[in-house]
């Protein structure tokens, strides 16, 4: 098969020409996942993370249309190979999502077998929603074999994190008052991209010094912060006596919905991760008043992070998948 080419807007993978992610992107982006007719809610499919991803010297996020569909696929330019990336966006039912899966999942099987990386002819990551409205089709279980992966993606309430009454929400409330307690100086703030990229990122390195060594965001949360209005992205920091003590990120999302992408805070500092996130539903409930949910990603089988999240009580604890082939090696 052919060596990709060097063309910066389009790269050839094998036999087939396709789109290499840019912020120009994203209109179109947009365009298909809200004509999706199930349900686009995986964190990892937001065009953020896509093309944040891009911008790794290792992997590519790219792009083709089939048959109607915006497929996005991840290249992996040092080992050669391709996998999808989740689920073709656009029009088309469970039957016709799931012929345009088989084509370029096949594709992806003939091309990582000319180069030895089989095993990863994939679609990386689907939710249980998305995997209950394919298997609405009988063609998918003759054709697929999901995998379970370890972690579950969770969904909250935009207007319970903004309200938080009630007992459910009692431990939440009392992290939050005694942060605004011990810290009545605290400054919550929209971030300036011109102004603000140095100090974050400078906090970021003493974050990562002290901090969980398996959060693996090296390459999007740079490029997220140096780019956050090209995608509509809304980036919260917390300053206290002049030093930031922590951010969030996410915002709204093309299904209506919301979502939460980057949160680091100092771990001293008591209440400020619940801060964080129920100051980033607020902002995403400004912009969009019929917003219902946000979501926060997979807790990675971590059980810390499973105990944090539980304590939003999230409305859709949604488990993830995994898909390969059926009858084929490459799991």
């Amino acid at each position: 098969m052919n060596q990709p080419n060097k063309n910066p807007k389009n790269i050839l993978i094998g036999k087939w020409l396709f789109n290499v992610i840019s912020l120009n992107d994203k209109p179109l982006f947009d365009q298909f996942i809200k004509e999706s007719e199930y349900p686009a809610t995986v964190w990892s499919s937001n065009f953020a993370y896509l093309w944040a991803s891009s911008q790794s010297r290792n992997r590519k996020t790219v792009w083709k249309i089939i048959d109607g569909m915006l497929v996005p696929f991840f290249y992996n330019v040092k080992h050669l190979f391709l996998s999808l990336v989740c689920l073709p966006f656009g029009k088309g039912d469970a039957e016709h999502v799931i012929k345009v899966l088989y084509k370029c999942i096949s594709y992806c099987s003939k091309f990582n077998k000319f180069t030895g990386n089989q095993r990863y002819s994939r679609i990386r990551t689907i939710n249980e929603a998305q995997l209950q409205f394919l298997q609405s089709s009988e063609n998918f279980d003759q054709c697929f074999h999901p995998k379970k992966l370890i972690g579950v993606e969770r969904h909250y309430s935009v207007q319970k994190l903004i309200n938080l009454s009630g007992k459910e929400f009692a431990y939440v409330r009392r992290k939050i008052n005694k942060f605004h307690r011990n810290y009545p100086q605290a400054i919550i703030r929209k971030y300036k991209a011109d102004t603000d990229y140095h100090k974050v990122m400078e906090f970021n390195n003493h974050w990562e010094s002290e901090q969980d060594k398996s959060i693996f965001d090296g390459t999007y949360f740079k490029e997220i912060l140096q780019h956050p209005d090209e995608l509509d992205h809304t980036v919260l920091v917390v300053e206290i006596d002049g030093q930031i003590v922590g951010m969030t990120s996410g915002g709204c999302l093309p299904t209506g919905q919301s979502w939460a992408c980057l949160r680091k805070g100092d771990h001293k500092v008591e209440g400020l991760a619940e801060l964080l996130l129920c100051e980033l539903a607020k902002e995403s409930y400004k912009v969009n008043f019929s917003i219902e949910y946000m979501n926060d990603g997979s807790d990675l089988g971590d059980k810390g992070l499973r105990f944090f999240k539980e304590r939003f009580r999230p409305e859709l604890s949604l488990n993830r998948y995994r898909v390969y082939l059926k009858n084929s090696n490459d799991h």
